[in-house]
């Protein structure tokens, strides 16, 4: 079994999330077979709880895997190639389940600039005020599946210069827990509309014909919005999955779908 690279300057989650993967597209691991537990895990590759539990984020977030509560992280049925629309991973940051599906992201555009109003309005700040922007397209088995734009304050915006993120070979999400702003409360809105010409146009859309549009605002632990982003997405390429759980009296009404 590989181990982990004390000298790397990839995060130890990632690079646990990357052996677990490779076991499961090896066969290693198959589908429906429970991995190894959060203390099995710790004491193998010597890692934190708080380390580990941080990789089945990533591995649930990829649809590699599915956790059970109480029963444990079982590896998902890798036939399903549906995107999952979750409340505290970012949408765009999830991969199909079938892992022989390429799955790419071409960067647009990304820019220092005024936010557009709707954007300063959702992360709380003044119209006009100078932000941070992204601009992505994002590929299924080499059809154009989404297109999206993510806004941020400029200095979260900047965390991002110099990160493959901003040549498409990164996930946004990932690059900004690095950088300290993890999703803990978020609210996504999806309605069919007819989207802008520019993103009919990169999804290759007829005129007239209708995508679903998704926006989302992200927070920290603190209640403070650090990303919003509006995305279009073409439903005949891609199915969205929306799961629902019940929460206890404590937890129900921090987040929101």
């Amino acid at each position: 079994m590989q181990s982990i690279d004390r000298a790397s300057t990839e995060p130890y989650y990632l690079q646990l999330a990357n052996i677990i993967e490779e076991r499961i597209k090896s066969g290693a691991l198959k589908s429906g077979e429970r991995i190894p537990g959060e203390s099995e895990l710790c004491r193998s590759f010597e890692l934190a709880r708080s380390t580990v539990r941080d990789t089945f984020r990533v591995l649930e977030q990829k649809r590699l895997i599915r956790i059970v509560p109480r029963r444990g992280a079982f590896v998902s049925d890798q036939s399903d190639n549906r995107w999952k629309l979750q409340v505290t991973e970012g949408f765009l940051e999830t991969a199909a389940h079938a892992p022989d599906v390429a799955i790419t992201t071409s960067v647009l555009e990304w820019q220092q600039g005024p936010l557009p109003d709707p954007a300063a309005r959702a992360l709380g700040l003044a119209p006009g005020t100078v932000g941070f922007s992204l601009e992505r397209l994002r590929f299924l088995g080499g059809l154009p599946a989404v297109y999206s734009t993510n806004w941020m304050p400029l200095a979260i915006g900047r965390t991002l210069i110099g990160k493959p993120v901003l040549k498409g070979t990164q996930s946004l999400n990932a690059t900004l827990r690095a950088a300290g702003y993890r999703i803990c409360h978020a609210r996504r809105e999806v309605a069919a509309v007819l989207p802008p010409a520019a993103a009919a146009r990169y999804l290759q859309l007829s005129k007239n014909v209708p995508a679903l549009q998704i926006k989302s605002m992200s927070r920290d632990i603190s209640g403070v919005p650090f990303d919003y982003y509006e995305s279009y997405v073409r439903s005949d390429v891609v199915t969205i999955s929306v799961d629902a759980q019940a929460v206890g009296d404590a937890e129900a009404g921090r987040t929101n779908i």
